[in-house]
């Protein structure tokens, strides 16, 4: 894995990394994918008490103005409600910014590890990332055995199988149950299958720009305070993005294996993470 690496592929200053490859080309041919014009939320919903990744918080939203405030005045005729949102970007269905993790004192490409500071980050922000619309290849990892770990040569097969030849840009979805489980409140203790850090590897070869799941790293954690080796290389070496905390649950209980995927995250100006609500049409 020392020798994966996109850095220099797009420019010296290149702060996009995998998006690259969602050339105009790449987008119109994921449009293909589309079948059924069916249409998933993958996300979930953004409620107190949602699960999330980590140790964050849970999401907070609150009421400015609402119905109570016009019945108090006696107000019958017409009103407006108003309210705001407190949130972790990376707590519940998110998407990582190439400025999320480092290695050896620099990020994606290169830069400096001193680049993100208290007013956020200067290189690499989300807000560089722009809309990512590419075709999205969902894998069911629920039939493995618990805590089973994926290798690059186990996603080949799989595909493989299904008669599914990866291309360039493509993103992949692992379904793993974490989600379901989180969502019924019945985690305790339980071991998911994971995507290894020996995929990174497999998935260089294939230029996959996204790599997402339905749990909150997609790899296992493994020690506190030691950098995920997946993350290190997806995000730091490669440039390619992570998305977590996904609902795959509706798409994968109607059988589908691809479909165009559309992510927009959000402008968050030197952001580290962005909450998303990607989009799957099948």
């Amino acid at each position: 894995m020392e020798e994966l690496s996109n850095w220099g592929r797009w420019g010296a200053d290149d702060e996009r990394g995998a998006a690259n490859l969602l050339t105009p080309e790449t987008v119109l041919a994921a449009c293909a994918a589309a079948s059924s014009g069916r249409v998933y939320n993958l996300g979930i919903e953004v409620k107190q008490g949602a699960p999330v990744a980590g140790r964050r918080t849970s999401p907070v939203h609150l009421m400015s103005s609402d119905g109570g405030d016009y019945a108090a005045l006696g107000r019958e005729d017409w009103g407006t409600a108003d309210d705001y949102l407190f949130l972790a970007s990376g707590g519940t269905t998110h998407i990582d910014a190439l400025s999320h993790v480092w290695a050896g004192g620099t990020l994606y490409n290169g830069f400096s590890y001193r680049e993100v500071r208290s007013s956020g980050a200067a290189r690499c922000g989300i807000e560089k990332t722009g809309g990512l619309v590419t075709r999205a290849l969902l894998l069911d990892l629920t039939g493995h055995a618990d805590g089973a770990s994926l290798t690059g040569a186990d996603i080949d097969a799989y595909l493989r199988e299904r008669g599914i030849e990866p291309r360039s840009g493509d993103a992949l979805l692992f379904r793993t149950g974490w989600m379901e489980a989180a969502l019924a409140d019945e985690l305790d203790g339980r071991s998911f299958p994971v995507v290894d850090p020996d995929a990174a590897g497999w998935l260089a070869e294939h230029d996959i720009a996204l790599v997402g799941a339905d749990n909150p790293a997609v790899e296992a954690t493994g020690r506190r305070g030691v950098l995920p080796p997946l993350h290190r290389v997806l995000i730091r070496d490669l440039g390619v993005y992570i998305m977590e905390m996904l609902d795959l649950r509706r798409p994968a209980a109607d059988g589908v294996a691809s479909g165009l995927l559309v992510v927009a995250p959000l402008l968050v100006s030197r952001g580290v993470n962005s909450p998303v609500n990607p989009l799957l049409i099948a």
